[in-house]
Parts: C-alpha cells; structure tokens; sequence
C-alpha cells in the first residue's frame, strides 16, 4: 500500500539526503493511574440535638453509631474516658460523627472503618490490627468518617513538593507514601487531620505556570553565563550548583525539603540560595543556543526589574567574553597584504588554498612560498593566497623570493634588448595570475579568525571585543597613505665628430699627330676622379696654357656635433617597479626559406629600439630613496656590407642606489673616442716626406660620444605633494609647444633626434 503526494509546480524536489520533516504525535491518556473511589453508604437524613454531662465516652459512641448512624459497630473494651458537649440544635449525622471522633481523639481513643462497613472503636492498640478502608479525596464531596489511609491525587504541583510542605504540620506517620510516579500522596490521620491536610493541599495544588510570570532577554554584547552569575547574586547569595533531587520513600524527605524542588528536577545554577533575600522570588535559566536569559518569578513586578538590570549589564565594553564579527574597511592600501601583515605579526595559520592553478607564473600575494613561513606563520611550499615571509606580496624586498622581480617575471620574451625582455615578460605573467585569484583568503590566530574581502577591500575579524580592539590598533598603524615616487631622469648623449681631408689631384693628356693617337693620365684620391666635375669643399685648378696639364688642390674640413637629451617621468607606488620603453619597431630580415616551387619565402621580425627604462624605488622614513634602475638605449647603425643586415647600438646600465628625495644623482657616464687616419696616393712617391703630398690625399677622421645618465627622485606622501607634482608636469607640457615649433624651424647642418617618454626633446 502506497501513498502518493502531489506535488505543485512551485515545490522544487529535495535531495535524496534530505531529512523527511517530523511531525509530533501525541498519544492522550485517560488521565487514571488509580483505580476509583469504591462506591460508600450514604449517611442517613434526619437531625439530632445532644447534651451530655460527663457522660462515659462508650455510652456517647453508642448513641451516634447505633440510634443516629444505624451502623454496625464494635466497641473494643476497655473504653475509658468522659465526655461534655451540647448542641445549639439539631445537627446532621455527618456533624454528629464529626463530634464523635473529636471526643474519641480527646480521649485517646481512634475510630475505624473496614472495608465491610463496620465501625470499630477503640485504643490505637487495640485497632491497629484492623485495615481500615481506603478513603480518596474527591473534589467536592466529604470524606468518609473514621481513621485511616488516604489517597490524595495532585493535579499540578509535584508530590514530593507536597509533602516537604505538609512534613512541618503532620506527624512523621500521617505521609505514608510519597508516589512521584503517579503524582500523589497516601496520608494516615483522622478525618479531622486529613481535612485540615487536604485543605493545605487545595491551596498549593494550582496551576503553577498560569499564576507565573516568564520573561525572555535576548542579549546582544554579554553572555548569558556572566548575565546568570549577576542576576543570581543580586541578594548577596550565590548560585546553587546543579543538583537532582529524587522522589523515594518517606526515608528520605529532608533532602526533598532543603532543595525546594521537584523530584528528578534539576535546580538550575540560576536558582538562589536559601541565604538570599530573593531567593524563591524569580529563577534565571540560561538559554545559551538562543544567547537569552530566561526569568521566572511569581510576582510579574519582578519582570520589570529583570528587564532594568539585565538592561544594564548587557552593555557594549571592550571585556565582552563572545566573540563578534567586525568589518574594518581599509582606506589606504591592500586587504590581502595586512591580512598577510597580521599573520607575522600574531602568528597563526592560514586556511588551505585552491591547489588547482599549475601556471608557474607568480604575482603578488601568489608567489611560491620559499621562506621559513607562509600564510599566517604555517610552513608550506604551495602557493599561498597569502605568500610567504620570503615570497609575499613584496617578494623582492624580503629576502631570496620569487616575487614582482624574480622567478619567471624574466620569462618575456621579445622586448627592448635583455632588459626589454624583463619587462614584457614581468607585466604578461602579473596580467596572468592576476585574473586567477577566487573566492575570498581567511585565516586563523588561535581563537581569532580574519578574512581579506578583496571585492571590498576589508577585513572581516570574527573575535571578541577586546581582541579586536588589539587588532584594530595595529590595522590603524598599517593602514598608512602610500608612500609614492616621482622618477625624474635624464639621459644625455653627446657625439662630436671632425673630419678633414685634403690632398693634390693631377691629370696629363697629350696629341700624337703623326700616330693618330691622344694619351691621358689623372692622379685622384677618388676613385671616380673629380677634376671633371665640381669639389666638395675648396678646391683650386691649375692648367697649362695648351690644357693638357692640370692640376686639382682640394681641402674639406667637417664638424658635426649632435646632442640627444631624454627626460622621462615616472610615478610609482614605494616597492613597486614601473618601466618605460619609448621607441620604434626596425623590420630585419629573420631568415629566408625555398619552397619546391622555387618561391622564396623571407621571414621578417622586429626590433624594438629606442629608450627602456625600470625603476624600483623603496623610501625609508627618513625620505631616502633606494632605487633598483635598469636602463639601456637601442640604437639603429650601418647596414653590414657582407649580410646586409644592419646593426644595433645598446648602451646598458643597471645599478642600486641611494639617494635622498629631492636630490640628482649621476648614475654613470660614458664616453667613447675614435680617431681615424688615412692617407691615398701614387706609390712610393706619396710616401717622400713633404713632397709626397703632392702626389696624394690625407684624411683624419675622430669622433667623440658622451653619454650620462641623471636620476631625481622625488617622494609624495601627502595629495598636497600628488597635485604639486601634477601641476608642475602640467607647466612642462604647456611650454613645451613653443619649444618644439623653435627647434623645427632652425636649420641644422648635421643631426639626429631622438624622442623621450614626457615628449621633451633637444635637438641642434
């Protein structure tokens, strides 16, 4: 047999490991736990009025049982005794019994009923033997008359409370039984006795609960431990320890008594001791899944008093025991890195990574750990959202790393020669990994945990208050404006050359009439002569007056001198790198292939020329400026004659230094001189001392290259500094125009010129 369930289109499906809802199922009892009451002889009707005079106490039982209750009875001898009593007028049967068994008790004498309705009356001696029958307090009705047990069922309060109330005004015999399973007590007494019990049992027998008053507190700063030990103490007393109180037999009521509580009822630690003033007036029991005090109290006034002192204790202070959730919202630098910060500082672990990502390329705060420690002090050699001591989010300014400037940030390939190559190869792999960073880092420092939220660039800090106030401290102390750097440098190139050539040029001809033949001869340095066409510099002819002999002098001197200035401008974030690279692409020829066809295919590939430059500067707090600078300058040369090809010129230059902010630093100078003489001629007669230069041509070549490299750092700290920095570059750009439109318009006889990263250029 199956049952089916519709489902509406609403309803998604649960998971097959999802735990089926459990309703509760109540199983109602009839509520008996005692057979009932057996069914009794009414009393007769009737009234009677009595007057006795120190009459025998047998002769007056004799009247009430035989002429009043017409019942059986048994006078068990020797009945000694008298009795006085009168009646101000007739009286039911029940108050006639009632004044019997008074006398009776007066006297030392009991009167019991058995089960078959007889009546025996006697000394407590003499009756004992007979088991009288079983009475049930019945709500409304009176009990039978005569002595013996009776069952008392308890509705609300406990059994064994009842009886540590009834123990101090009945006899240690009347409590026969104390039944804390069935919830009620069997009492030994007279009519009158039980009465008088039954009455007291009335009173306390209520709804408890109903007559009550709860109230719940929530907490929001303290615990509910420390708002319990406060409340608990309020009248000088102290919390009661937990103690269960079982329900037995009559043996063991005191225990009962003293705790004031249920059996198998634990008193809670908010219960009160008896020493204090409070003590009974309200219980405090701690609700630590709910972080709420729960207050019980007879007296609803005391609710209000609760809620003032739990009002006050439960305040907001750095000594709150229970842990909390503060966000600290960074203003100046990355969450990741104090995150990274905290963890050297208080020591701890980080949590486990994604170990999914095999690109060997690292960038900050993925760098391979190869320090002592990693993450939050644990030692790892994984890649760790938080980077190691040595391999962090500044890896090449805490030792051997493989951080922004080591390990496969050399991988670039191509670039602006060597160091070009740096470069490229640095920004791919940070543009790589960058990208690769999910979810959010969080890490442990003992009982404290910290998470980076990077999309918001914060700290979420689960500890308490006054943990947090530790950490707040130092976060503000981290949490510094970033140190920035302007790099000013200047790269100057200077190259002179001087050339001078002279020399003496010759020529012959002359006519053979009777031959038929004309003859000629030219002595040049050229190889194309010159005596026929115009001369580069100055030059003077001398003839013959038949013209068949000339002769050329020819003098040239040459200077050219070219200046290059190059001025570049970076802003960089302290212990960080920043590059520049301004220049051209030079298409060179790679290589050339033949295919089958016969067609040749010729590879081309380019080379970056022009000005690359790399700075990392690192400032201390006294404004010292230490830089990392690599710099190199690619030129373009000569084609090569054999492989036509042409050739480069690279000046490179890497250093560390330091340098205070503000002031200019010569990182290095260079200079090369070339001298070249040559000299051209008739053999052997160019080589006679001073008169060998009229059969030839002298020419000296030197030239003459200076470079220097100038580097100013400048440290901004403040925006004041930042805008000062902005302007002051905003001024150069605006004088610059007029600058470049002079430059364009004077004539230069030789040159060249090279363009710089801020556009600011000299040539002449």
């Amino acid at each position: 047999m199956g049952v089916t369930f519709a489902q509406s289109p609403e309803q998604l499906p649960q998971p097959a490991d999802a735990a089926p809802s459990v309703e509760p199922r109540i199983m109602r009892g009839n509520d008996s736990v005692i057979a009932p009451p057996r069914a009794t002889t009414a009393l007769p009707a009737g009234a009677t009025g009595f007057k006795f005079e120190e009459a025998p106490i047998a002769e007056f039982a004799t009247i009430v049982l035989k002429d009043v209750l017409k019942a059986d009875y048994v006078l068990h001898q020797p009945l000694t005794g008298s009795v006085t009593l009168s009646t101000n007028g007739d009286i039911s049967p029940d108050q006639a019994v009632l004044l019997l068994e008074s006398a009776l008790q007066a006297n030392g004498l009991v009167m019991a009923r058995d089960t078959r309705g007889t009546y025996h009356v006697g000394k407590v001696e003499a009756v004992r033997g007979i088991v009288p029958a079983v009475r049930q307090a019945v709500a409304g009705a009176p009990l039978p008359p005569g002595s013996g047990a009776i069952v008392v069922r308890l509705n609300y309060i406990g059994a064994s409370e009842m009886a540590a109330i009834l123990r101090p005004m009945a006899p240690p015999e009347a409590i026969v039984r104390v039944d804390n399973l069935r919830n009620l007590l069997v009492l030994a007494g007279t009519r009158t006795q039980a009465e008088g019990w039954l009455d007291l049992v009335n009173t306390f027998d209520v709804d408890l609960l109903k007559g009550m008053s709860v109230g719940v507190f929530p907490l929001k700063y303290v615990s509910v431990k420390e708002v319990e030990a406060a409340l608990s103490i309020l009248g000088g007393g102290s919390g009661a320890s937990p103690s269960a109180v079982s329900g037995g037999a009559a043996g063991s009521p005191t225990a009962t008594a003293r705790s004031g509580a249920s059996p198998g009822v634990a008193v809670p630690s908010g219960g009160m001791a008896e020493s204090n003033p409070l003590f009974g007036a309200f219980r405090v029991l701690p609700m630590e899944r709910l972080n709420s005090i729960l207050v019980v109290t007879p007296r609803a006034a005391y609710l209000d008093e609760a809620r003032r002192w739990i009002d006050k204790l439960d305040q907001p202070g750095g000594n709150s025991a229970e842990p909390q959730l503060f966000i600290y919202q960074v203003q100046n630098v990355n969450a990741r890195h104090l995150a990274s910060v905290l963890s050297g500082i208080f020591g701890g672990t980080a949590a486990p990574t994604n170990s999914a990502f095999t690109n060997t390329g690292v960038a900050p705060g993925l760098a391979n750990a190869t320090g002592m420690t990693s993450g939050f002090g644990a030692s790892s050699t994984t890649n760790n959202v938080f980077g190691g001591t040595n391999s962090g989010l500044y890896g090449s300014n805490l030792g051997n790393s493989t951080g922004i400037r080591s390990g496969s940030t050399f991988s670039g390939a191509g670039g602006v020669g060597a160091l070009g190559g740096r470069t490229v190869g640095s920004l791919g792999n940070t543009a790589a990994t960058a990208t690769q960073v999910q979810g959010a880092a969080v890490a442990t420092l003992g009982s404290i945990r910290v998470m980076a939220d990077e999309l918001n660039n914060s700290l979420l800090v689960w500890s308490t208050k006054a943990e947090y106030a530790k950490i707040e401290a130092t976060l503000k102390r981290l949490d510094l404006p970033l140190t920035q750097v302007l790099i000013e440098a200047s790269i100057v190139e200077v190259t002179l050359n001087d050339d001078l050539e002279y020399g003496l040029q010759w020529a012959f001809s002359d006519s053979r009439a009777n031959t038929g033949y004309t003859g000629s001869g030219a002595l040049s340095s050229s190889a194309g002569g010159v005596l026929g066409g115009a001369l580069a510099g100055f030059s003077y002819t001398l003839k013959n007056p038949a013209g068949n002999v000339r002769a050329v002098l020819n003098a040239l001197s040459k200077k050219t001198m070219v200046k290059v200035i190059a001025s570049p401008s970076l802003m960089v974030l302290d212990n960080h790198m920043a590059s520049i690279a301004v220049g051209t692409q030079t298409p060179i020829q790679a290589g050339e292939t033949v295919t089958s066809d016969g067609i040749v295919r010729t590879s081309i590939q380019y080379k970056d020329t022009g000005v690359n430059l790399m700075v990392t500067p690192s400032v201390n707090s006294g404004n010292v400026v230490t830089m990392q600078v690599d710099q190199s300058v690619t030129d373009v040369g000569q084609k090569d004659e054999v492989s036509g090809q042409r050739a480069f010129l690279q000046r490179q230059l890497s250093s560390k230094l330091a340098v205070r902010s503000g002031e200019s630093i010569v990182m290095g100078g260079l200079i090369q001189s070339n001298n070249t003489t040559s000299k051209s001629g008739v053999p052997i007669l160019h080589s006679i001392p001073v008169l060998g230069n009229l059969f030839g041509s002298t020419s000296n070549i030197g030239s003459r290259t200076e470079l220097l490299v100038v580097i100013t750092p400048r440290v901004v700290r403040t925006d004041i500094d930042i805008r000062e920095v902005s302007e002051d570059l905003r001024d150069r750009m605006r004088g610059l125009a007029p600058a470049v439109g002079t430059a364009q318009s004077r004539s230069t006889p030789t040159g060249v010129g090279a363009s710089d990263s801020s556009g600011d250029a000299t040539r002449q």
